[in-house]
């Protein structure tokens, strides 16, 4: 049913309260009535017959006002999905600031051709790839270097569990749910294609980074269907005995383009060193022995008596793209990473706590900083996979209302998707969405030149439409808010 004619057939709320709201500058005000039109048009949609056994919650917010436009059980948890990626950003860019940079450290014991070890320091660089791998080996290789007795890999950084504990079990399975330490590498998973034969094949599998280290076994399960028919990927990761097992499942059609899809890493430390090793001996650099280092005893006693010296430090990307990354490809290791990196550098750290909980605290003490009710939300992680987080609609748009007033604001915006909905003139939405199994949600605001920035939180609970059904209607409810836009400035 389109918007018209919900609004036609008389499907409406009572929340109708007329209200003028004026910006910042005082140049510009919201009319009544065009006030009045987008609760009506709002109620008209949420109230929708085949959202009855749903849960939607709405926040719609002035960004210079704490009067609401409209709200619908804004003050209820909901589960939230990537949104929760904007509370995690924001903290991190009012904390850390958009210049700082997260540092891996690789130090070298002894001098000459023969190293007596070689540590790499790990500090939750997600960005760190076999690219800076590389470029520390050439390094190595220019300076003379044939042989390191020790490569250690210094996994200490972070305290505690490498997967998040609510993550479900499938999850951290997926490339999406891979464990967050000190050493990531890759982003901790294995990435492969999937490109489909001729019907009846199987699909072949083209693996785009490294295969599984150590003993693995692939079990291909797929095949090539015929256009029309159903499609679906399934990638599965276990442990058989100290065998890896990867079992893909799935169909594609033929002719269609391949599915990209990747499978999380089991020990990311070791990963890290035995692609390292791999690395150094393609510039004929031979490795003795690898220990990996999780906790401070293992670490002194490799450092005891030996003297170091900083051969290079890694420096990711500013926290200005990180959070491009983070947001904008709603990427869940970034996200933790982040989270993480926020506790590990905490004022003040409780050495009992893992990194982890240290950095959901710190969190919740940067949002209370900047004004968000600790009441409105409780976080079990930093990227939105664990449904233990709860959100309201209002703690979003408390998030985002003092991120967007802060001197971050355009690093911020830059990091949401963007894009334009209505004209004469457009509105341009900038936003985060968030998506799992009953769960649909969007928060971000609206922009149009000459009228007040518009906030807002959609959440979309417990439904069971189909997934153009829920895009209509939260695309009904962002041309609504254009309207209101377009109507306080005397466009159509």
């Amino acid at each position: 049913m389109s918007l018209q004619r919900i609004i036609k057939s008389g499907v409406l709320g009572s929340w109708l309260v007329s209200v003028s709201l004026t910006s910042a500058q005082g140049a510009t005000t919201f009319k009544p009535d065009c006030v009045t039109q987008l609760q009506r048009e709002m109620d008209a949609i949420a109230t929708q017959p085949l959202f009855n056994k749903a849960r939607l919650g709405i926040f719609i917010q002035p960004l210079d006002s704490t009067q609401p436009l409209y709200t619908r059980d804004a003050e209820r948890y909901f589960l939230p999905a990537s949104t929760t990626k904007v509370m995690t950003t924001a903290a991190a860019l009012q904390r850390l600031g958009p210049q700082f940079q997260i540092q891996t450290d690789v130090l070298a014991a002894g001098q000459g051709s023969t190293l007596d070890h070689l540590r790499v320091v790990g500090r939750g660089d997600p960005s760190l790839s076999d690219q800076h791998l590389k470029q520390v080996a050439a390094q190595l290789q220019k300076q003379g270097v044939r042989q390191i007795n020790r490569l250690l890999g210094d996994d200490t950084y972070f305290r505690g569990s490498k997967v998040i504990p609510s993550w479900q079990w499938e999850d951290l399975q997926a490339g999406y749910g891979a464990p967050i330490n000190s050493l990531i590498l890759n982003q901790n998973a294995y990435e492969l294609k999937l490109w489909p034969q001729t019907p009846g094949q199987p699909l072949r599998v083209e693996w785009l980074s490294p295969k599984p280290i150590g003993a693995w076994r692939q079990i291909n399960r797929t095949r090539t269907v015929a256009k029309g028919a159903p499609e679906y990927v399934e990638i599965k990761r276990r442990l058989q005995g100290s065998t890896l097992e990867i079992e893909i499942t799935g169909q594609l059609q033929v002719g269609a383009p391949p599915d990209r899809s990747a499978v999380a890493v089991v020990n990311p430390g070791w990963f890290l060193l035995h692609r390292f090793r791999t690395i150094l001996a393609t510039h004929q650099i031979k490795v003795g022995q690898m220990s990996l280092l999780t906790n401070e005893q293992e670490r002194n006693a490799a450092l005891k008596n030996k003297s170091e010296q900083r051969l290079t430090q890694i420096q990711s990307p500013p926290l200005s793209t990180l959070v491009v990354t983070t947001n904008q490809e709603s990427n869940n290791l970034y996200a933790e990473a982040l989270l993480k990196t926020l506790g590990a550098t905490a004022p003040s750290q409780a050495t009992q706590s893992t990194t982890h909980q240290q950095g959901l605290t710190t969190l919740q003490k940067i949002l209370t900083q900047l004004g968000v009710d600790r009441t409105t939300y409780d976080l079990a992680d930093g990227s939105g996979l664990s449904r233990h987080n709860l959100i309201s609609p209002t703690a979003l748009v408390q998030t985002l209302q003092t991120i967007l007033r802060s001197p971050h604001k355009s690093v911020f915006q830059a990091s949401l998707s963007q894009r334009s909905v209505g004209k004469n003139p457009a509105s341009t939405v900038f936003s985060k969405s968030g998506g799992m199994q009953g769960v649909s949600t969007l928060s971000g605001y609206l922009q149009q030149t000459q009228s007040p920035s518009i906030v807002f939180s959609l959440m979309f609970n417990q439904y069971n439409q189909s997934s153009a059904q829920r895009r209509q209607a939260m695309n009904a409810m962002l041309l609504s808010m254009h309207r209101l836009q377009s109507c306080q400035t005397g466009s159509q």
